[in-house]
């Protein structure tokens, strides 16, 4: 029996449920069409994702039907999902045609006249700026809609994160046993790299950060070819892939002892860890549950050099990084409520000049009964 290779990550009801329940959205603020341009929102609803070069729309009317505008050679993509996907029909744009206008006509053939629009604002792309305009009492701002839903992950999603996050903790034990002194970062990125996809990994939103030393203190910052010494701090966060849904973890390393600051700042990280697993359930706000986070940081003398919010949320993922900010995180001044299903990079980090970046990291489902990891494995300080 042939595999399908290009099947959709999730079955056809999970997909009509998604667009319905943005529809539903859309009836409560009285919107008739939206316009999507956020990679992941066009995905998490269709099933299609793409690279694509050249700007991409998905267009949904009120009525769940819907239409692409897209580059024309894209919609080879939309014509192999023909019959899989629920949106299955698009508009081509040729290369050097006005993006803008071939929208434009779209909107008018496909969306009734005097309809009420909504574009996403916060993603659009430089292509649409034209013709959106933050400041046009015509088209309101759908920024948020599909964001919202997207915050409680299914049990068929967090199956993917669990299978990923299992790939990346591999990849990050696989690097720390080829870990010798001498070897350069690069040779370390390419264990790790290697080991995502002998194990299963699709193709990853972004590389690896892999470095060593106090260049980590830099964040993201990646390897450069230089070879690691004997008590350096080394620092491997690898996203493994599975249909695009991308889980990180983040360890640290070292051969031989680090120095005693290291050390003591990855006790004060791994202290926070532990108290927020044991302590963050569902029906806190974002807010409440940072505090537990940063209040064991700050009791310890190390609030100056924590720098990032405690935890992120993480899904379905593309270029330029595999976070979901802008969908859910557990920070200050956050209200909004955490609930089962909520799926977090968990990841107290301190950040200090001439030391690096040391943390205590875990890639995590919300239960009822707190968070549940997704990698399956110890956030340890590895010392060879």
């Amino acid at each position: 029996m042939s595999t399908d290779y290009d099947r959709l990550p999730f079955q056809p009801q999970e997909y009509l449920a998604r667009r319905d329940s943005l529809r539903k959205l859309m009836a409560e603020r009285g919107i008739d069409a939206c316009v999507l341009n956020s990679a992941e929102n066009m995905y998490y609803l269709t099933g299609f994702g793409s690279l694509a070069y050249g700007a991409t729309s998905l267009i949904v009317r009120a009525d769940g039907k819907a239409i692409w505008v897209m580059r024309l050679t894209e919609l080879s993509n939309i014509r192999a999902l023909k019959g899989k996907i629920w949106a299955d029909e698009g508009v081509g744009v040729r290369d050097g045609q006005d993006y803008t206008a071939v929208l434009e006509r779209t909107l008018a053939d496909f969306v009734p006249a005097k309809a009420t629009i909504a574009v996403e604002y916060a993603t659009v792309q430089t292509a649409l700026r034209g013709f959106v305009r933050a400041k046009d009492d015509a088209v309101l701002n759908a920024s948020g809609l599909v964001e919202q839903l997207r915050r409680i992950k299914s049990p068929a999603e967090i199956d993917l994160l669990r299978k990923a996050g299992q790939i990346a903790a591999q990849s990050c034990r696989d690097g720390f046993e080829a870990l010798h002194e001498g070897m350069t970062d690069t040779e370390l990125a390419a264990v790790v790299t290697n080991s995502m996809l002998a194990n299963g990994s699709h193709r990853p939103v972004k590389m690896a950060n892999v470095c060593a030393g106090p260049r980590t203190a830099r964040a993201h910052v990646t390897w450069c070819g230089a070879p690691i010494s004997r008590g350096e701090l080394v620092n491997i966060e690898p996203a493994a892939s599975i249909h695009d849904y991308h889980t990180p973890i983040f360890r640290f390393y070292s051969i031989g002892e680090p120095v005693d600051r290291v050390r003591r700042m990855f006790e004060v990280c791994k202290e926070a860890l532990d108290e927020g697993f044991a302590r963050v359930r569902p029906g806190m706000t974002s807010h409440e549950a940072a505090r537990i986070f940063e209040g064991v940081i700050e009791s310890r003398g190390f609030a100056e050099w924590m720098v990032t919010r405690p935890a992120y949320s993480i899904g379905a993922s593309f270029p330029p990084g595999w976070g979901e900010d802008d969908v859910m995180a557990i920070r200050r001044h956050h209200d909004v409520v955490l609930e089962e299903g909520m799926c977090f990079h968990v990841t107290p980090c301190l950040y200090e000049d001439g030391i690096g970046c040391v943390g205590a990291s875990m890639p995590a489902v919300l239960t009822a009964g707190g968070f549940e990891s997704l990698s399956g494995d110890e956030a340890i300080f590895g010392v060879k």
